[in-house]
């Protein structure tokens, strides 16, 4: 605790107006529009069905009304699909596209997005990724270096940070509003105070920090700010796991059965027989 109570003093004196990062839990809504079209059952020989429509009509629906959601967390492009552990927890609007690897009990906050359409993204266990941050990988760096991004083990980045074909190592602290650019390295039990330029191919060396635009060394870290890094990241667990009941297992498509099976049975005796397990009744065409 003492550890971890370091490294938070040591954050809150470079940036006090912020709070931690990853603690955010801002929401986002998407709209879709929605319309219903019939075909007749007597002519047509089937039941009938609903579309999705984006008429003007139907953009003209309150967004309470909207039965579906537009966002999609995970996104494969071509051959290249996102992977992620069982215990990894991704926000509801956090986006995940392509060649994307998430290790164990990683964090994705709230507006996130994980581009990897020309290039491979890693995260490794016990890291989190803050609110609005962006991180892609390019297909190729200009420095020779490698043009994926890679990101170690307990690393906390904090919000609204953008990182691109960069490198950080194992427990360290990327603060609200960073950009690391192409072949930038932060090096293991370092720290990248809020708002700073890391430059490409520009090195953040083992234990230090760094702060400004472009970033400069400032101090080398304490022991215990060191080892409140392993903290800090693990510390943001219990909050994901404190919002996995926000979000459905699998997806909305239970509400929608449920309300079909109201509509059906209101409509025809036979069918609420049937859909209450009553009776094992056949359903004719003309019951529909």
């Amino acid at each position: 605790m003492r550890r971890a109570a370091a490294l938070s003093g040591l954050l809150r004196s470079l940036h006090p107006s912020k709070t931690l990062p990853g603690c955010c839990s801002a929401t986002s809504s998407h709209l879709q529009s929605t319309a219903a079209t019939s075909c007749d059952a007597a002519s047509m020989g089937q039941a009938s069905a609903r579309v999705i429509s984006t008429s003007a009509a139907a953009a003209s629906l309150h967004i309470a009304d909207m039965p579906y959601c537009m966002q999609r967390q995970m996104i494969t492009l071509g051959e290249r699909t996102p992977s992620k552990a069982p215990d990894t927890w991704i926000a509801p609007d956090a986006v995940i596209i392509g060649d994307v690897d998430l290790y164990d009990r990683v964090s994705v906050w709230s507006g996130a997005v994980l581009r990897g359409d020309l290039n491979n993204i890693r995260v490794f266990a016990w890291s989190c990724i803050g609110d609005r941050t962006v991180i892609h990988a390019a297909r190729s760096s200009p420095t020779g270096l490698p043009a994926s991004t890679q990101i170690g083990r307990h690393v906390v980045i904090g919000q609204g940070c953008l990182l691109r074909s960069c490198q950080i190592q194992h427990e360290a602290v990327i603060g609200d509003r960073c950009i690391l650019l192409e072949g930038s390295i932060v090096e293991t039990q370092s720290v990248l105070a809020p708002g700073s330029l890391l430059p490409p191919g520009r090195l953040v060396p083992h234990g230090q920090l760094w702060a400004g635009n472009p970033a400069r060394y400032v101090r080398d870290l304490t022991g215990d700010e060191k080892e409140g890094i392993v903290d800090l990241a693990e510390s943001m667990f219990p909050l994901a796991d404190a919002r996995v009941d926000e979000v459905l297992p699998t997806s909305e498509a239970f509400r929608e059965a449920e309300q079909l099976r109201e509509r059906l049975a209101a409509k025809s005796p036979a069918w609420a027989a049937v859909l209450s397990g009553w009776e094992d009744t056949p359903v004719t065409p003309n019951d529909v």
